[in-house]
């Protein structure tokens, strides 16, 4: 073993060598010339019997003997050899989820098996049982489940103490929404920025639930990505129930449609997927972590699952945050009738918004906010009874002639998303509000064209093509989205007239973008596993609950109602912003209170109310650091980490079965 000791000061006339550390390494005794034979003759040996068998085999070992050769040429020759050879698998996804040696927690004194993936992440795939309600009723242990399983595909961000450090806090899992949004892929961009927040103690840790993302097995309705594309873009963006006499009518036949082909071709996924069965794959991978309570951050729809998993297993509450909170019963009667409450508040905001930041920032600028909602409301009149043409040169493909029609729907919806992120920052360019502001005022003088190369930017050009290796279109669709939705709930069977009636009570103006309950209709496959309340009750430890005052679709008072449901032993933290998710703008007041309820168990006193760093417009406010009790060197971790995500973070869109456009507009 090599010994090490601190470098000393001083010239030399040579140069020792030294470890990363920047320690000297006394070198060993020379081997004799015929053992370093030998020894490097059975090493390429065993490089050959590895490598010459297919890729299929347990990854953990390729990349430990890969490393192993590393660190022997490094300690004999001083040659450096590139992390290359086994970055090249450790970074392809694809090889990693299709290869990982899988960890079956049903066997005594197993633990997860975690293999190097992407950049300094790690990532494992947990089997579980596929049918919790068989399982019970053959009475077996967990030890005696016998099949078939569901993998669950896992990615964390170590901590930065080994696990033997009495600091060391623990696995968090996330969950970033949707339903259908991947933790895995939630922690693999930014994980290091939410461990900065809880702190570096913690193991931050992402999980596709099952049915999404790299679990297994998915739930897929289009195997064909050029089909489910083009069904997809058949969506319309908004359904016009006041302004259409088919509308309604034909939401809801093409609901039939969808359900149909889904019972046909996803049933047998689907049915083990709910929002049940997740909460017991979350407590599961808590014991195979050798662990009996949760730690858990959800975000929006991620709080619908915290709460069923604390109504369901309340023993087994450690930490637990639910951010932007749906209201649980309404979710589970497939309501979803009180989501749109705080929604209009948030466009007017950015109404007041745009006359603070002026004319130079805010293309709609007029003297009052009543005024520019007035320019507001007469654009999208205008763009109700006259959509915008446009044609030009495509500004990606020269040869080609780019066309299409900007309507009220469109710059709708386009709207309703900016709604969830309206703090989005980036250096040196305008803010996300700015470029939307200026986007609406060239429509109002009638040109479509730069919202139309906003929304074309990002999404696949599509062509006809006979080359076999040529690109498939591709465009978000949400079938994990229903499969959770519409089969958690109750089921609904609304004809046109009451669907229609049900719309018209939303009591918003964004009541045409909220056509969840339309895509239930009908649907056809019901969850093995269905948790049907009680919602509520007490934990064993409170939860931290944080709602925005101005969320477009998971409402402050949601969080108040969630808070009663568990006996009002949790605590309800105000976020004075607009926004999805607390994330939706810097806070280092929110992010604090995060930090210790994770690290100290403690909890924000009642009627606790957080301002933010940031305005809709861009010029950071100036926060009050001195209200902030903690460290200089972790306070600037933690902005940055919050900067960082306002940045390029955007929440799943929760409401929005359909992609609009890119999700940030630079």
């Amino acid at each position: 073993m090599d010994s090490f000791e601190e470098k000393g000061g001083g010239s030399s006339d040579h140069s020792e060598p030294t470890n990363r550390d920047g320690l000297t390494v006394k070198p060993d005794k020379p081997m004799p010339l015929s053992l370093r034979a030998f020894k490097w003759t059975l090493m390429l040996s065993a490089a050959w019997v590895l490598f010459s068998r297919p890729y299929n085999t347990n990854e953990l070992s390729h990349i430990a003997f890969l490393r192993g050769l590393k660190s022997a040429f490094q300690k004999e020759y001083g040659v450096v050899v590139s992390h290359s050879m086994y970055d090249k698998h450790r970074e392809d996804p694809d090889k990693i989820w299709n290869r990982l040696p899988v960890s079956w927690p049903q066997l005594k004194d197993t633990v997860i098996t975690w293999t190097p993936c992407y950049v300094e992440k790690e990532c494992a795939r947990l089997m579980l049982p596929l049918d919790y309600l068989r399982e019970e009723s053959l009475g077996n242990s967990r030890e005696e489940s016998s099949g078939p399983y569901t993998g669950i595909a896992m990615l964390r961000v170590p901590a930065k103490v080994p696990q033997e450090d009495p600091t060391y806090g623990g696995p968090i899992l996330f969950n970033p929404g949707g339903p259908g949004g991947s933790g895995v892929a939630l922690i693999n961009t930014h994980g290091d920025q939410f461990q900065h927040i809880v702190g570096e103690e913690y193991d931050i840790v992402g999980f596709d639930p099952r049915g999404i993302g790299q679990s297994t097995p998915r739930v897929v309705v289009f195997p064909d990505e050029a089909e489910g594309a083009a069904w997809l873009m058949k969506e319309p963006a908004a359904v016009l129930f006041n302004h259409s006499s088919d509308a309604v009518a034909g939401q809801l036949a093409r609901s039939t449609v969808y359900n149909t082909l889904f019972h046909q071709r996803a049933r047998h996924a689907a049915q083990y997927a709910s929002t049940a069965s997740v909460a017991r794959d979350m407590l599961e991978i808590m014991k195979a972590h050798g662990r009996d309570k949760l730690q858990y951050w959800g975000f929006s729809y991620g709080s619908v699952l915290g709460a069923t998993f604390a109504a369901m297993f309340p023993d087994n509450v450690g930490r637990l945050v639910i951010d932007g909170v749906m209201d649980t019963k309404s979710y589970y009667d497939t309501l979803w009738h009180k989501n749109l409450v705080d929604t209009d508040t948030g466009l007017s905001m950015f109404f007041e918004a745009c006359v603070e930041a002026g004319p130079r920032q805010c293309g709609l600028y007029e003297s009052s906010a009543y005024q520019v909602k007035s320019r507001y409301d007469s654009l999208m009149d205008n763009l109700l009874h006259r959509p915008v043409a446009v044609s030009s040169i495509n500004q990606w493909h020269s040869s080609a002639l780019d066309y299409g029609i900007i309507d009220y729907s469109i710059v709708k919806a386009v709207i309703f998303r900016f709604l969830y992120s309206p703090y989005m920052l980036s250096p040196g360019m305008p803010s996300f509000a700015s470029q939307l502001s200026f986007l609406l005022s060239e429509i109002e003088q009638g040109n479509g064209l730069p919202m139309w190369n906003v929304l074309k930017s990002g999404l696949p050009y599509f062509t006809c093509s006979c080359t076999p290796n040529a690109p498939k279109p591709t465009l978000r669709h949400p079938d994990a989205l229903w499969t959770y939705m519409c089969g958690d709930g109750e089921v609904v069977e609304d004809t046109a007239e009451e669907y229609a009636e049900y719309l018209a009570h939303l009591n918003s103006s964004f009541a045409d973008m909220w056509a969840l309950r339309g895509h239930c209709s009908n649907w056809k496959v019901r969850p093995r596993y269905r948790f049907t309340g009680p919602y509520g009750g007490n934990t064993s430890f409170p939860l931290l609950i944080i709602g925005n005052t101005a969320d477009p679709v998971t409402p402050l008072a949601s969080a108040h109602a969630v808070a009663r449901d568990f006996n009002g032993s949790s605590v309800v933290l105000t976020q004075n912003s607009a926004g999805h998710c607390s994330l939706a703008a810097p806070s280092l007041c929110t992010a604090k209170a995060i930090g210790e309820y994770f690290r100290e168990g403690k909890l924000p006193e009642p009627g606790t109310v957080c301002e933010i760093e940031t305005k809709m417009f861009g010029d950071d406010l100036s926060p009050s650091f001195s209200s902030l009790p903690m460290s200089e060197d972790r306070e600037s971790l933690v902005m940055e980490a919050l900067r960082s995500l306002n940045e390029v973070y955007s929440m799943p869109d929760f409401g929005l079965a359909r992609e609009i456009g890119p999700r940030i507009m630079y």
